[in-house]
């Protein structure tokens, strides 16, 4: 066993172009603690604002960002709906600036949870603007790594709260790795806020199943880093088929789309999308620790056993055996809900990104050497929304 990236020293860094994504990603575990010990710091002006009894029994709650922002609302949707017992929705900021009357069907009591590294992108005030026109009874909760962006600074008429992570969350490299597990974390402890010093051993927990995965599966990476796929599939379901979206867009973006990647659950996989399996195709399933869905999970992957393949099969979760040499386990050890090993499989999909990347001959921090993606999003005109009609 040998750790994660440690055949590349400082030098080798900087001639791979990797000087800001891979401490980025090694840096994660202690990221997640000083999340948990900047939240602390903050739950004196936070706690009041989030109170039952500010929000009202009738508010809904709304999610949003873009890209990989907006996929941090789908793996903490369920954990807000079951914590809160409100209508809670994960929408991303793309879709409300183009689609406002259905972001927003009603003029309902609303909180509005946003996401955002930088808070630059173009979509990230607009859709907080956006919101403000439509909603009478409206609070916004901003989650940003970047105190300066103008999602951090943007006025609105309505009542706001601000958390900013860590300064070492704003990731530097163009693929967000730190900044979508931190503020994933940080979603996961608001929600339990009250709780926020029990929710520690939690923290620690995911840390050290963190730190484990980095000391120990650095061959098996540099191992699937260097398969000739050209095609990954990621599968999961609930908060993993959320991190299974993350994972498929942080491969393809690593690897500049030489990698086409897509992602399902494991029972919507059936319906037409297993037809894009052929021979040069990396299958990853992001299991489940519940039981009821873990038995679907096996399911489906004996069902591709028996049929066409793929070239390799990955699993990521607790308890996984390898039962034949044509497939590998990343074991996530030590119990922990699904919302908490999905931000642990984003890991694995980052590694694998980056060794993807690096036998591509591609630059990580910046591997689309024409431009065609950025840091922040570019050349976003935001128009005027349209006024509220009725159907």
């Amino acid at each position: 066993m040998s750790a994660v990236f440690s055949e590349f020293d400082t030098a080798a860094l900087a001639t791979l172009g990797a000087v800001h994504t891979i401490p980025e990603i090694l840096g994660q575990p202690a990221l997640w603690r000083g999340i948990w010990t900047a939240l602390r710091g903050e739950r004196h002006n936070l706690l009041p604002f989030l109170a039952p009894a500010a929000l009202g029994p009738d508010r809904e709650i709304v999610l949003t960002g873009a890209g990989s922002s907006a996929y941090i609302g789908e793996l903490l949707q369920g954990r807000y709906a079951l914590r809160t017992g409100r209508p809670v929705r994960a929408v991303a900021t793309t879709d409300i600036v183009t689609n406002p009357e259905e972001a927003f069907p009603r003029d309902v009591p609303t909180l509005l949870i946003s996401f955002a590294r930088s808070g630059n992108s173009p979509e990230s005030v607009a859709a907080v603007d956006c919101a403000d026109a439509r909603l009478g009874d409206l609070r916004h909760l901003v989650i940003t790594c970047n105190p300066e962006g103008e999602l951090a600074r943007h006025p609105t008429p309505n009542p706001r709260a601000v958390f900013v992570l860590p300064p070492e969350s704003d990731d530097q490299g163009l693929a967000m790795t730190g900044s979508f597990t931190g503020m994933a974390l940080a979603g996961l402890l608001l929600a339990d806020l009250e709780c926020l010093d029990a929710a520690k051993a939690r923290v620690e927990r995911l840390a050290a199943a963190a730190a484990e995965i980095l000391a120990t599966q650095g061959d098996r990476f540099r191992e699937l880093g260097s398969l000739p796929f050209t095609r990954a599939i990621f599968l999961g379901a609930g908060a993993l088929k959320a991190a299974a979206r993350e994972s498929h867009l942080k491969l393809q973006e690593l690897s500049n789309g030489s990698v086409i990647c897509a992602y399902d659950s494991f029972l919507g996989f059936r319906h037409g999308p297993k037809a894009a399996i052929n021979e040069s195709t990396l299958l990853v399933f992001l299991f489940s620790g519940r039981a009821g869905l873990r038995a679907y999970e096996e399911d489906l992957v004996g069902e591709i056993r028996g049929g066409v393949q793929g070239l390799f099969h990955l699993g990521v979760g607790e308890g996984l055996r390898a039962p034949s040499p044509m497939e590998a386990t990343i074991p996530l050890p030590g119990p922990m809900d699904d919302e908490e090993r999905a931000i642990c499989a984003v890991l694995a999909a980052q590694i694998l990104g980056v060794h993807k990347a690096i036998a591509l001959g591609l630059r990580p921090d910046s591997p689309s050497p024409a431009g065609s993606i950025s840091r922040v999003v570019r050349g976003v005109t935001i128009y005027p929304a349209p006024e509220r009609t009725r159907p």
